[in-house]
């Protein structure tokens, strides 16, 4: 849950929903909080280890991308959290501009992107 919350601060900040101060003060509390779970979970203890990063590299995993600012972090986002374009990741529409495709489309009309298939 702590985790959670501290990406969720991260994202209001960047997006302006809060001041400095807030971010500062909540980024504060949550980290303290996490670093409590984690080491109630036996990860503090000597020997033990955090799960491995490796399971999962970043390469592998499809992010939504935002034509403008690139892939985006935000979970299950159709809409880029700084410009408010449509992401690649969302069904139904182009992955370059954004447009909207005609059903079963292999070419976009708006700009001319070819459609995955």
């Amino acid at each position: 849950m702590a985790l959670r919350a501290l990406k969720e601060i991260e994202f209001d900040r960047a997006t302006g929903k809060l001041s400095d101060a807030d971010y500062d003060e909540l980024k504060q509390k949550y980290t303290a909080l996490a670093v409590e779970t984690l080491r109630d979970a036996g990860w503090g203890m000597r020997g033990a280890q955090p799960p491995s990063r490796s399971a999962h590299p970043s390469s592998l995993i499809s992010h939504p991308v935002c034509p403008t600012h690139g892939p985006r972090t935000e979970p299950g986002a159709q809409f880029c959290g700084e410009c408010g374009r449509r992401l690649s990741s969302a069904h139904g529409f182009c992955s370059r501009c954004g447009a909207a495709l005609e059903a079963e489309a292999h070419f976009c009309n708006a700009c001319g992107n070819r459609v995955a298939a």
